[in-house]
């Protein structure tokens, strides 16, 4: 039997990964849940799965959820009681699914762990990825990414001799407005933006997939988990999100690696150890199928700078991850709130990524540090 603990455990990938557990509930035990303040499905969740320990941020979510579950359930009063729960009280597997960067420390505890690291949060290593996967190397803490487009490149790279690939791409889906120009979209609501055709995600994934943000934050994602060169990375839109990734090899030849859209068969395997004859039943995908359909596009040109802020990201081991993860949420919340245009989120990446001042990143306080005089700076303006 695996101890297992989830950050995010009522978000999309959270529910997913319980959905497996469901189905085999002799493997595990778990130990911690992790949320923000989804009070009704925590309470559901909760009550289903009986973890040991559940730390809910929000105060008054913390306080309705504990008097609808059972008392034998350890809720932590305070942020750092978890995490010394959590040093103290190693999991076999950590699921990290908490959406952007909020809980980084907690992922960190996770990669000091020795234990599995599942990590469905890119952003994490977009703003602190060499520190994450030296504490990974350093105590034996084996790294599984969730990410679809990840975990295809994750077992494609086990069969691929580093010095024959000649290009990697990865693949976007292109999102709602895939196909239509910056102007075209400039003016397109919060309910647009969220309907997305293929995934059903978060409000701020699914945001960022609208405007390849958050493909951008993949490159990043890729080069920390695979130790890849940024010039040998690159993104096509694959709109039906079957293709996640190609291999291009030296000799011409390109390796495909090809699913059914879900997350389902990266945390089966993570979750499992091993791919499941029960998820191939169900997700196999069949190519004869008639509704499956494949196709290529270049990445819009209008979109160029996202890229170039990318490519600046990997070239640079300094702050530069965590200037464009924290702009681009700081964007994302106010197109939430219907305070700025969809547009606007590139602008305000766009007019203020080169203005704020580079800086080494060498532990979480100066990390915390640096992201509010970010916050601060946008702010002031």
């Amino acid at each position: 039997m695996k101890k297992i603990s989830i950050f995010g455990f009522t978000g999309s990938i959270g529910s997913q990964a319980l959905d497996i557990i469901e189905q085999k509930p002799e493997n595990f035990e778990i130990d911690v849940f992790v949320c923000n303040k989804n009070a009704d499905k925590a309470i559901s969740l909760i009550n289903l799965h009986k973890p040991k320990n559940v730390f809910i941020f929000n105060p008054n979510a913390r306080l309705k959820i504990s008097e609808k579950c059972s008392k034998d359930i350890n809720f932590f009063r305070s942020y750092q009681d978890l995490r010394e729960h959590i040093k103290v009280n190693k999991s076999d597997i950590y699921l990290s699914a908490i959406s952007s960067f909020e809980c980084l420390d907690l992922t960190l505890d996770a990669a000091k762990s020795g234990g599995k690291l599942l990590l469905a949060n890119k952003e994490s290593l977009v703003v602190f990825g060499n520190s994450i996967i030296s504490e990974c190397e350093a105590n034996n803490t084996e790294l599984i990414p969730i990410d679809s487009e990840h975990f295809s490149l994750f077992t494609a790279l086990k069969n691929i001799e580093r010095n024959n690939i000649s290009r990697i791409f990865l693949t976007a889906s292109g999102g709602p407005f895939r196909g239509l120009s910056m102007k075209e979209v400039f003016n397109k609501s919060v309910e647009e933006a969220l309907n997305h055709p293929n995934w059903n995600m978060g409000s701020k994934i699914t945001i960022d997939s609208a405007t390849l943000v958050n493909k951008c934050f993949e490159l990043i994602e890729a080069q920390h988990l695979f130790s890849l060169k940024p010039d040998l990375l690159n993104i096509i839109v694959q709109k039906q999100s079957v293709i996640h990734s190609l291999v291009e090899l030296k000799d011409g030849s390109v390796e495909a690696q090809m699913s059914k859209p879900s997350m389902i068969i990266p945390l089966a395997y993570g979750l499992l150890g091993e791919h499941s004859e029960e998820i191939k039943k169900i997700y196999s995908l069949d190519l004869f199928d008639e509704d499956i359909e494949l196709s290529i596009e270049a990445f819009p040109s209008d979109r160029k700078n996202l890229l170039e802020i990318a490519y600046d990201v990997m070239r640079n081991d300094d702050n530069s991850g965590l200037i464009f993860a924290t702009l681009n949420d700081i964007a994302v919340k106010r197109f939430l709130q219907k305070k700025i245009k969809f547009g606007e989120i590139y602008k305000l990446i766009f007019d203020n990524y080169h203005l704020i001042e580079r800086k080494k990143i060498n532990s979480l306080e100066d990390l915390n540090d640096n992201k509010e005089e970010i916050n601060n700076f946008i702010e002031g303006k």
